[in-house]
């Protein structure tokens, strides 16, 4: 895992897309809008062949709907890691610090901090993984692996 640091500007009014459009801009790519696409046709940030999956504080792992009904942390992160087009991963920390992971270092972020959730109701509340909000914890635990 790498940790670096990148300048916190204001792109976009909502936070984890901001800190997305801010790695953006710290890799040299010019993008003002969010592309909200599939995990496992495309990723967040594609730039050479590194392919990124931008996560921050409380992000899903992917919509409840692509989940196939499963209800474990286990078993939905088996589906996305057998499925993700990602190949590097990146969570962004509250105060712009980047963890830059490999899929075995996401999945052990995703075994200590992803808990399941519910969708909404108009969602027909299926489960989904999501990350707990970021804590002095979840920071000094990626720290102890940059």
């Amino acid at each position: 895992m790498k940790k670096f640091s990148i300048e916190k500007m204001n792109i976009s009014k909502r936070p984890g897309d901001n800190k997305e459009m801010c790695l953006c801009a710290y890799m040299g790519i010019d993008r003002s809008n969010h592309d909200a696409t599939r995990y496992d046709m495309h990723s967040d940030i594609e730039s050479g062949n590194m392919l990124i999956s931008v996560k921050s504080d409380h992000s899903t792992l992917m919509s409840g709907t692509l989940c196939e009904g499963l209800t474990t942390v286990v078993d939905i992160w088996n589906l996305y890691a057998s499925r993700v087009h990602s190949n590097t991963f990146a969570y962004i920390s509250n105060d712009y610090n980047v963890y830059m992971m490999n899929l075995s270092e996401f999945h052990d972020m995703i075994m200590t901090f992803g808990v399941i959730e519910s969708e909404s109701g108009k969602n027909k509340g299926m489960k989904k993984v999501r990350i707990k909000h970021e804590s002095k914890t979840m920071l000094r635990w990626l720290d102890a692996r940059a």
